[in-house]
């Protein structure tokens, strides 16, 4: 009978910890442990009588055999709980939270975050959500959203380096765009677009040609630079450094030349820039993409430049499939002309 009663108490506490698989535990849940208690307290029962006989034969080998059994089916579940709470606690303790599931927990806090924000209480609202966002008990996305609402911008990742510079070209800040390309062509010499906006920057911005031809006979060293490459920075490069003559107040504003007319005339790389700036204002335009895209493949025989182009546009999340499909479409048309150009 003491042995039994040990039984019984060591398998009430043992179900004590057993859990759903939600999670939860099933400590409360005192009718389905007490029926376990007993079915492993009758096998235990059978199992002693069985060995307190005294003859064992042939007949109670099933006997020894199925009670065991029996007890680990009905314990299953509990003993894998106790295994795992023991492996992860030899392992690291912080590893286990012993914190009982609350599956309503996440949605207490967002209805506790919505009360303070119809109510007024702004501030509140945002340092729950960036303590939340720390604690992880709530979806970073939901946070993010909430917070945005609220007027809170989300921190955005550091500009690439080649943005930057570009940025600090606009803005006149020639003497940080030209550190930065330089460090660029210092890690990567063959990095033919820092390559080429530092030759702009020297040719246009800062008068010096020379220097922009220096740039440009470093590139060519470059094993692997297409020379296509090299042909459009050398174009570039002269239309950079003569700028068109200064000539007296107008009476009136000039007409500002088109595309087609830069293009007729072969001015190139200032058609590619006119493309550039227009996209800056217009980063969705699918038709001003193509035509950057036509340039750079049939004018400036630049065609892995346009092939990067048309592959940017059609992972556009804007780009529909009609104009997916007539922009590979050119593309193909494209590189026949090209192979073409190389037959002749």
């Amino acid at each position: 009978m003491a042995v039994l009663a040990a039984v019984a108490g060591g398998t009430w506490w043992l179900t004590g910890i057993d859990k759903t698989p939600g999670g939860e535990s099933k400590r409360n849940h005192h009718l389905t442990r007490a029926l376990r208690c007993v079915a492993v307290v009758f096998l235990v029962a059978i199992f002693l009588g069985t060995l307190g006989a005294g003859g064992l034969g042939v007949g109670s080998i099933p006997t020894l055999i199925i009670a065991p059994v029996g007890i680990a089916l009905v314990l299953r579940s509990s003993l894998s709980e106790l295994f795992t709470h023991g492996f992860l606690g030899l392992l690291d303790p912080a590893l286990y939270d012993h914190r009982q599931l609350d599956p309503k927990k996440a949605q207490r806090y967002r209805d506790a975050i919505a009360h303070l924000i119809h109510h007024g209480h702004r501030e509140e609202a945002i340092k729950l959500c960036e303590e939340l966002k720390q604690s992880g008990e709530v979806d970073i996305g939901t946070l993010e959203s909430t917070l945005e609402f609220l007027g809170v911008k989300p921190a955005r990742a550091p500009a690439k380096p080649l943005v930057e510079a570009a940025r600090l070209r606009t803005e006149g800040d020639f003497a940080g765009a030209e550190e930065l390309l330089r460090s660029l062509l210092l890690k990567n010499p063959a990095d033919n677009a820092a390559a080429i906006m530092l030759m702009r920057l020297y040719a246009q911005d800062l008068r010096h040609p020379g220097r922009a031809q220096e740039v440009l006979h470093e590139l060519e060293k470059q094993p692997h630079v297409p020379a296509s490459h090299l042909e459009f920075a050398r174009r570039s490069i002269a239309e950079w450094s003569h700028p068109p003559p200064a000539v007296a107040e107008p009476a009136s504003p000039p007409e500002p030349v088109s595309l087609d007319e830069l293009l007729a005339r072969g001015g190139f790389g200032m058609a590619v820039e006119m493309l550039e700036q227009r996209l800056q204002t217009q980063p969705d335009n699918v038709e001003l993409q193509l035509k950057l895209a036509e340039v750079h493949a049939v004018h400036c025989k630049n065609l892995s430049q346009a092939e990067k182009i048309i592959g940017r546009l059609e992972r556009a999340p804007y780009c529909r499939p009609e104009q997916s499909a007539l922009a590979r479409s050119k593309l193909a048309s494209w590189r026949a002309l090209a192979g073409e150009n190389r037959l002749r």
